[in-house]
Parts: structure tokens; sequence; C-alpha cells
């Protein structure tokens, strides 16, 4: 079984994949918890403590809540704009032998043994080399060939580093 497609990678892919890496991280799960602390320490002490404190507290909350969003949101912008590799068109091969990228006369191949894991979100299927890297394939510019993606991946890793749901 093979499948083929070219996907043109857009800021909003970027930012989608940085935001569920920086969220499902360790990392992430704390920044979210510190935040919603200060929320309810603003609430809680709102009243007992002096004006400036509880502002200050809610303004811990605001700048942790959105600053990483926007962060991100710059850095993916920059990440695919400025890159000559990600603001042209890929193409993709994905076979028995693993997934081939490809750009004019410049070719890769990352077989299936040394894939981390593949994750189908919402907005994206992530092919991870690592905990960090990842190919991002925007699942709607490969509508039809989802399926086909998803056997082959699910017929090459295990069972833990699949992660791909029935369209």
């Amino acid at each position: 079984m093979k499948t083929e497609f070219d996907i043109q990678l857009q800021p909003l892919d970027m930012y989608r994949y940085n935001l569920y890496h920086t969220y499902t991280t360790a990392s992430g799960y704390l920044t979210i918890l510190i935040a919603a602390i200060a929320i309810a320490a603003t609430v809680r002490k709102w009243g007992e403590v002096s004006l400036s404190q509880s502002v200050m507290y809610a303004g811990f909350a605001v700048i942790l809540l959105l600053y990483t969003p926007l962060t991100l949101y710059v850095r993916s912008r920059q990440q695919v704009l400025g890159s000559p590799v990600l603001k042209n068109v890929l193409h993709y091969t994905i076979d028995d032998t693993g997934i081939t990228t490809s750009q004019g006369e410049m070719s890769s191949t990352l077989e299936w043994r040394a894939v981390y894991r593949v994750v189908a979100t919402k907005h994206n299927i992530l092919v991870c080399i690592n905990p960090s890297n990842a190919f991002i394939i925007p699942r709607a510019q490969v509508i039809q060939e989802y399926a086909a993606i998803r056997t082959l991946a699910k017929q090459h890793l295990q069972k833990h580093r699949f992660k791909m749901k029935e369209s």
C-alpha cells in the first residue's frame, strides 16, 4: 500500500502543533495549574488584601494564560514564513518503507522503526520523530488520504505509538 500527497504548511498549522506540544507536556499542565491557583487566590483574597495585590494576582494569571499562546503564534508565523523549506510545498510518500518527504531535488525517508509516534489531532496529523519534533500534516489537505495514512501507520507502529481515530 502507498499514498502520496502534497502539503503547504501555513502558520496556523504550525501554531496548532506548538499549542498541542506545549499544553500536553508537564510544563503546560503546570502553567495552567499555576494560573488557576492565581485566579483562585484573586477571588478568595479579594477584599482581604490590598487592591494592588488582588490586581497583581489577576495580572499574573492573565500573563500566564495569554503570554504563551501569543508568543507561540508569533514564533510559528516566523518559523513558517522564514523557512524556505516550510513555506514551499512538501511532497509526502507514505508506504511500507516509511515516510518520505521531498522538495525539489532533496528527499529524506523516515523508516517506520524510527517513528516515535503518530498522533491525529482535530486539525493535524503529527508524525513525531522524537518527543519534541514532528512532521505536521494538515488534515484539511489530506482528507482523501487520511484512511490510507491511518492504515499504514497502524500496520507499522506498536499500539502505544499510534493515536489516530478513524475519520
